[in-house]
């Protein structure tokens, strides 16, 4: 962090010794952090960069500070505190007569007392809403609570603490210098040096904070080089793109600013490049020749690293003309900058914009930057950023992280740049009509008419006591609220290509559409709800109609419409939007108009019908993310939970279908769920689930099935008594209520007490009819998952067995897609832990599809087909086919994936295998190098990988010439290693390994060598009773051995196992009867010793 911000922070005044100034009079140093795209990126990067500390690193980030980060706060207040999520974590005293001064404190203190952090007023400072205050932060944990307090302000916070510390590497560590690389040793030094263990501690906190920092570091400058080097170096594209700009400035007339300018030779190399291979070796890419008025022709090289002009051609002595390639002047980053530093004619036309500019082979004088052309490349230009820059996003399962700052940040940063080109555009002198007006077929006369009329229009108002508002400059208004935001569903953007056509193969429809747009925004109330209705005409589910009415700024127009007193207006407006935003594009477009702020208010209007538009509209729109939080934030969730209270069955009933469509695609996203449940919807949408309208039961039951894998909500449907309503509703006609259902059970299914509800109201026999659809494959994998998910409760399972549900699912396992397989063999290897349904899988040959699929390399697939296996080979015939398909050299190879969770499920398979096989030990001796693999898998650090290659480990270990080759291989170290677990899963199969391995040799020896034996006297103290039976055995093995025997007694054995001498477990009784008796024996050995010598 210290070198990024000495090295990429860009100052106006570099603030010098501000620390100690703002120690002296309170202020902020004089100059400042400039305001540029290179800082906004850096600031970014460092409240991510914050984040991910308090995130990774929980225990580093709360280390103390040698002294406080200290800044004037103009944005955050104590009332922003109280408000918090977590308001327990702060002292807050807000101003009240008596006492007018506000502080914060942080009830976490540092270790010589005081507050970790502190707000407080400034001294001698006015109260009011303007108060600074002045702000302390002791540690990485409080400075990220606090900028996620700031919330949009984050950035201006974070701002302000670098400009007031400049050096925050010394505020952090009390060391001197930036670099962290150099602060390393000193901070090593000061850990080393100190005696005191407290204040060691603290420093060795301080110091792996430092480590941590310093990787960060790295990473961020890393990347800054590399960007630098992208941008800085040029290629053949970027020096043509500027050459032919520069033509377009050349002529003989005295205005032109050049006379000519070109490549020098028209040849190209086959890599792109104008300059010979023997030349671009050094860089170079090729050669321009330029005349100015007011000098000589020169050459100019165009390189890697920039323009610079070289000597020109000169005679040598035969009289053959050379190009002379050394350099004659200095290095310039742009051709631009080259001339204008060769050339004062050319500077001058260029700095007063006094030139001929050629466009399309015409020229035309400009005094300013021109017009149509430059509508015309910008329009292009934003053209391609559209396409970039649309985020429609779907749910999908997995991730990432967190850009969405960065994606918005860029998105701000195009707004901008497209507001500035259309300044230009309107202040340039009117040559020609603009790219609007000229594909409306206008002249320019009736131009100039049409922008005088909206002007009228803009200043008396459209329409009476109407209160339209221009919304341009409501874009991007608040997309800083809630952008730091990692939405828990993954989502991915639809990638969007925009199909243009060119002008003459574009339909008369689209023509059309822009004129009505004219009207539009030109017209009166009158003209307005006319071409409302015109447009309406039109098929507005047809794309390129769509795109007519963005083209032309409709939207803009059409959003505007919605903040008029006319409900005419409204209605119309709506049902216009309602069509078109079913078009990425549009959404996108709406999206950056803050299209959703008006669509929110109209949710409290008193018309039903307009309502009903806006939250459907509201349910295409949110489609897009920016717009689904968009909906939060301006508080639409709350209000589309109150269109849901309806009776079933009444005429505002529609009311609720529209906002439940809007809320099933709210609820996409994880904050949304959360909003919902915090509005009050769940006893509403139980209410509503009594309806008989399958209009309204698919969004409600699909909202619930979005919102179902929330475990709150698990807990809201099963308590509520939905699970009644979703079973019934499986044997309903429409597929898309069926679909929803069985989603729903899927995910409820997760707790057995759901699993127990679906058989006890006639779940299993619907879901299982649904399996007979083959077609519809959405339907297909909502019902195999809620099989798969109820047939892992064993009287669910008794049931399925009656259905012939095995047969259906062993059917569906041919040509299926993959999420369709994951469910059928997941529910395969329920079926199987019973006896009936392993004999079901082998009599319906499902046996041969099962070890088919373990070649295939769908991770979630492997884990279910592993699994599934791994049960069928507890039935001695199914193991014999198992067997003859080579299934187990199968699953030995996928000890080898790098997914822990198949490396587990696979060695959870292999010991059934291993134990029901015949002649299993000259089996898994055929695998070259298995016995290795799986001796390896010890020094995983998975537990779940453990427990299972332990319980293979301890069923190979049957075969002592097997046991010979895994002790080889240094099995009993690696398994004397893991004796300090504390988990009882983990306990049991580790200790059962042991006692397996003791047959071999001088293993008992080794593991008491290895002190293996202590932390196996504790598992007697677990509340497993299986972890008693396997430490018994365990230590019965051990205790053959004198010196085991010696280690037990030391650590109390004995008494913890008269215990279990008494239990009704015969293997247990017979362990532990073993282990005290050869204790005892030894005992009485000792003795007889004594006594003879």
């Amino acid at each position: 962090m210290g070198a990024t911000l000495s090295s990429r922070i860009q100052w106006a005044s570099r603030p010098q010794s501000a620390a100690a100034q703002i120690g002296a009079d309170g202020g902020t140093p004089a100059g400042g952090i400039e305001t540029s795209i290179d800082n906004q990126d850096l600031l970014y990067e460092l409240v991510h960069l914050i984040d991910s500390l308090a995130t990774k690193h929980p225990v580093e980030a709360k280390a103390e500070f040698r002294r406080p980060l200290q800044w004037t706060s103009t944005s955050l207040r104590p009332s922003h505190f109280s408000a918090a999520p977590q308001a327990n974590l702060w002292n807050v005293v807000l101003p009240s007569p008596k006492n007018s001064k506000a502080w914060v404190t942080s009830v976490a203190l540092r270790a010589d007392g005081s507050p970790l952090f502190t707000l407080e007023q400034a001294p001698n400072a006015p109260a009011g809403e303007s108060t600074p205050y002045m702000a302390k932060v002791s540690s990485f944990e409080y400075l990220n609570k606090v900028l996620k307090i700031a919330e949009e302000m984050k950035l201006r916070e974070l701002q302000d603490i670098l400009l007031v510390n400049s050096n925050p590497i010394g505020c952090i560590f009390g060391v001197t210098g930036q670099n962290t690389g150099t602060v390393l040793m000193d901070a090593f030094d000061s850990y080393n040096v100190e005696v005191d263990p407290r204040k060691r501690e603290l420093n060795g906190r301080l110091y792996k904070l430092l480590l941590i920092i310093n990787s960060y570091d790295l990473d961020l400058l890393s990347a800054a080089v590399k960007g630098q080097q992208k941008e800085k170096s040029l290629d053949i594209g970027k020096v043509t793109s500027e050459l032919q700009m520069l033509q377009s400035f050349c002529g003989k007339d005295a205005k032109c600013a050049l006379e000519s300018i070109s490549f020098e030779s028209d040849y190209t190399f086959t890599n792109g490049v104008k300059a010979p291979p023997w030349r671009q070796v050094y860089g170079e890419l090729g050669y321009i020749e330029v005349q100015c008025p007011d000098c000589d022709k020169f050459l100019v090289t165009a390189s890697k690293s920039g323009y610079f002009v070289n000597k020109g051609y000169s005679t040598d002595e035969k009289g053959n003309e050379k190009l002379n390639y050394e350099k004659a002047s200095e290095m310039f980053s742009s051709l631009l900058l080259l001339l204008k530093a060769r050339s004062a004619h050319f500077a001058a036309k260029i700095d007063k914009q006094d030139f001929l500019y050629r466009a399309d082979n015409r020229f035309v004088a400009e005094k300013k930057p021109t017009t149509y052309s430059a509508a015309s490349d910008f329009n292009q230009k934003n053209d391609a950023e559209d396409d970039q820059s649309s985020d429609d996003e779907r749910e999908i399962d997995s991730h990432g992280p967190g850009t969405a700052r960065a994606k918005d940040a860029k998105r701000g940063a195009v707004t901008k740049k497209r507001g500035k080109a259309q300044t230009k555009t309107r202040t340039a002198a009117n040559t020609e009509p603009s790219l609007k007006w000229r594909t409306l077929g206008l002249n320019l006369e009736e131009a100039a008419n049409a922008k005088k009329k909206g002007q009228a229009n803009e200043k008396h108002g459209r329409h009476d006591g109407g209160k339209s508002k221009h919304r341009g400059g409501r874009q991007h208004s608040a997309t800083n609220d809630d952008d730091s935001e990692s939405e828990s569903d993954a989502s991915m953007d639809e990638e969007v290509q925009e199909k243009r056509q060119e002008n003459n193969e574009l339909p008369a429809e689209y023509y059309q559409i822009q004129k009505l747009v004219k009207y539009l925004r030109c017209g009166n109330q009158t003209a307005t709800i006319i071409a409302i209705c015109s447009l309406r005409d039109f098929d507005l589910t047809n794309e390129l109609n769509q795109l007519a009415i963005r083209d032309v700024g409709g939207l803009d127009t059409l959003v505007n419409l919605l903040d008029t007193d006319d409900p005419k207006c409204k209605i119309g407006a709506l049902k216009i939007l309602k069509e078109i935003s079913q078009n990425v594009q549009i959404r996108s477009a709406i999206s950056d108009l803050d299209g959703m702020q008006p669509l929110v208010e109209l949710l409290k209007d008193s018309d039903d019908l307009i309502k009903c538009l806006a939250a459907e509209t509201i349910a295409h729109c949110a489609k897009n993310a920016r717009n689904r939080r968009a909906v939060r934030r301006y508080g639409g969730i709350r209000k589309l939970v109150r269109l849901l209270k309806v009776k079933p069955g009444a005429k505002d009933e529609t009311v609720a279908v529209s906002g439940a469509l809007a809320l099933a695609t709210c609820s996409k996203s994880a904050r949304n769920k959360e909003a919902i449940q915090a509005a009050g919807s769940i006893p509403l949408l139980a209410n509503l689930l009594e309806s008989q309208n399958e209009a309204l039961l698919i969004p409600v039951v699909g909202i619930l099935q979005e919102c179902a894998s929330d475990e709150n909500y698990r807990i809201a449907i099963r308590t509520s008594g939905m699970i009644k309503f979703l079973v019934e509703n499986l044997s309903s006609k429409n597929e898309f209520l069926q679909t929803h259902c069985a989603s729903a059970i899927f995910k409820c299914a997760q707790e057995d007490e759901t699993r127990t509800l679906v058989r006890q109201f006639g779940g299993l026999n619907p879901l299982v009819n649904l399996l007979d659809n083959t077609t519809n494959k959405e339907l297909l994998v909502a019902a195999t998952g809620a099989v798969w998910k109820c047939a892992q409760n064993l009287e669910n399972v008794a049931a399925f067995n009656k259905l012939n549900t095995i047969k259906k699912l062993i059917g569906l396992m041919d040509n299926q897609p993959e999420d369709v397989l994951v469910n059928v063999v997941g529910a395969l290897g329920a079926c199987a832990q019973t006896v009936e349904g392993r004999q079901g899988i082998r009599e319906g040959n499902g046996i041969t599809p099962l070890v088919g699929l373990l070649t295939g390399t769908n991770q979630g697939l492997l884990v279910n087909v592993t699994t599934a296996v791994g049960a069928c080979a507890l039935d001695g015939e199914s193991m014999v086919i198992i067997d003859r398909l080579d299934g187990v050299r199968l699953l030995w190879s996928l000890l080898k994936s790098n997914n822990q969770h198949v490396q587990a499920s696979a060695a959870w398979a292999i010991s059934p295998c291993i134990e029901h096989a015949k002649d299993a030990g000259e089996m898994v001796r055929s695998f070259v190098g298995g016995l290795e693999l799986i001796v390896s898998l010890l020094k995983s650090d998975h537990t779940e990988v453990l427990a299972s290659v332990c319980a293979a480990i301890a069923n190979i270990a049957k075969d002592e010439e097997n046991l010979a080759v895994i002790t080889d291989h240094g099995v009993v170290p690696m398994l004397a290693k893991l004796t300090n677990t504390r988990n009882d899963k983990l306990r049991k199969h580790l200790a059962e390994a042991i006692a397996r391995c003791c047959h071999w040799g001088n293993n008992r020896v080794a593991f008491g060598s290895a002190s293996a034996v202590a932390p196996l006297v504790k598992y007697l103290k677990s509340p497993d009773e299986e972890v008693h039976r396997s430490t018994a055995r365990a230590l019965h093995q051990l205790s053959m051995d004198a010196d085991n025997c010696i280690t037990m007694h030391e650590h109390g054995v004995v008494q913890l196992l008269l215990g279990m001498v008494g239990s009704s477990d015969a293997a247990l009784q017979e362990a532990a009867a073993g282990t005290i008796g050869n204790i005892r024996r030894l005992a009485l050995a000792s003795e007889k010793a004594t006594i003879l010598s």
